[in-house]
């Protein structure tokens, strides 16, 4: 794959348009199906040229795409993402283009307007999960995007990357949904009420914000041309497609058992080896806590804090009521972990119910942590409270499994994923007008450093 720019498209094109002087000299050695083709090539060079200049007086970018037309006649690029050099327009293309249908899946359609959720949503997605990487691949979010060479791509840049992404996420999710419809799995009750007030709840963000409107607010983060319907377009096609994923991996996931774990030991114990997973390699532990924290102390000129016994037995208190409550609840693990995500002060776990998962003998936790959940005699359901220096720890454990088990179980998982949402897309093919792509341009570095300073 190679992206041609317009100035190598008009060289190619020039190049094989008669000189001025043979042009003087009309049917000489010419066949006349040859000097017909001429001519109805000519007719539409200026066809099309003319068009472009209408193009030209509301809007320039316009007028090189409709002479990017032209020269395609004699050197069509590709139609893949590497179609354009860059994608990034102006604000006021952005906007104009909004509703452009750039994608189709099925009866599905996709308009640059939501395309850009699914751009920009991936760019900020993959810089708060792997800035690391970025940085050492080379991406600088304080450079457009198009502008710098990524080494994920043949020869393309941090845009190709990105836009190549979105397209395949809106095709894999678009897919799963019309799955979804066409076998009738429905939304779940809390996926149905996010979509019911997520424009309140956008339209109060906004305002917190310091924005005039929700779409004034989606726009600084994707770009102009986006808006509301766009978003709620976005996350409800991925709750669609989510939905009906999740039915057949937890399908999936309930069918392994000890033969198909032993099975897939046995084809893939090489690799699996050379993880460092064997059949001694021990257990892994899921646990849940919910972390109380003692209140008041009395902090020394080293600003180290102490508690005193009646701190500390106030802490044991509140600890031990909130297990009392779970205990005359309910009781189940699902009750846990939304008393975890209300009242833990872990902030490593307090959005996820409390959950570790994973956890072995050499984890770095706090060794009263570790003794609970290492005790041999540990079951799935126990509870119990743990005393750190970190406070009181109200313990919940979720399971224990052995290493290799856990190690076959996620693999056979992780190809049963890739089964599934293959299956969508091959049921629903994608089908990309690359040419009508457009992506507004976003100040990253100025979002990046608002994100990181918290407003």
């Amino acid at each position: 794959m190679k992206s041609r720019n317009d100035k190598e498209e008009k060289t190619e094109a020039k190049a094989q348009a008669p000189s001025d002087k043979k042009a003087k000299t009309p049917g000489k050695g010419l066949k006349t199906w040859v000097w017909a083709l001429i001519i109805t090539v000519a007719v539409l060079v200026v066809l099309v040229g003319t068009v472009a200049i209408w193009w030209a007086c509301e809007d320039v970018e316009s007028f090189s795409e409709g002479w990017t037309i032209t020269t395609n006649l004699f050197s069509p690029p590709e139609n893949d993402v590497f179609y354009k050099d860059s994608y990034t327009v102006s604000d006021k293309k952005a906007a104009k283009w909004n509703g452009k249908v750039v994608a189709t899946v099925g009866d599905a359609e996709l308009t640059n307007g939501e395309l850009q959720a699914y751009y920009w949503m991936n760019v900020y997605d993959f810089l708060n999960n792997y800035g690391y990487y970025a940085v050492y691949a080379g991406l600088d979010y304080t450079k457009p995007l198009d502008e710098q060479t990524c080494p994920e791509t043949d020869g393309g840049t941090w845009q190709h990357f990105f836009l190549d992404d979105a397209l395949m996420g809106w095709h894999k999710y678009q897919a799963l949904a019309l799955m979804a419809e066409k076998e009738g799995v429905p939304l779940t009750e809390d996926m149905q009420k996010d979509l019911d007030s997520l424009r309140s709840v956008m339209a109060q963000q906004a305002v917190d914000g310091g924005f005039s409107s929700i779409d004034a607010m989606l726009q600084k983060d994707m770009g102009a041309g986006v808006s509301y319907e766009d978003y709620y377009m976005y996350t409800e096609t991925y709750y669609k497609g989510y939905v009906y994923f999740e039915k057949l991996y937890d399908e999936a996931a309930a069918a392994i058992d000890d033969e198909a774990l032993e099975a897939w030991f046995k084809e893939h114990s090489e690799s699996l080896s050379e993880d460092g997973v064997t059949k001694e390699s021990g257990k892994l532990y899921d646990v849940r806590h919910i972390l109380i924290a003692p209140e008041g102390g009395t902090k020394d000129a080293s600003g180290n804090v102490t508690y005193s016994e009646a701190e500390w037995e106030a802490c044991r208190a509140a600890a031990q009521k909130l297990l009392d409550d779970w205990l005359a609840g309910e009781a189940t693990e699902e009750a846990f972990a939304i008393l975890a995500n209300e009242h833990s002060i872990d902030t490593g776990s307090n959005t996820n119910g409390g959950l570790y998962e994973g956890l072995d003998k050499d984890t770095n936790f706090v060794q009263e942590y570790k003794d609970w959940y290492l005790d041999e005699s540990r079951k799935a359901g126990d509870y119990g409270l743990v005393k750190s220096d970190y406070g009181y720890h109200i313990m919940y454990f979720s399971g224990a499994e052995e290493e290799w088990k856990a190690a076959c179980r996620e693999g056979i998982l992780t190809e049963k994923a890739n089964e599934i949402a293959q299956a969508a897309m091959d049921a629903y093919p994608i089908s990309v007008i690359y040419k009508d792509i457009v992506i507004g341009y976003v100040d990253l570095e100025a979002n990046q450093a608002s994100q990181n300073s918290g407003s």
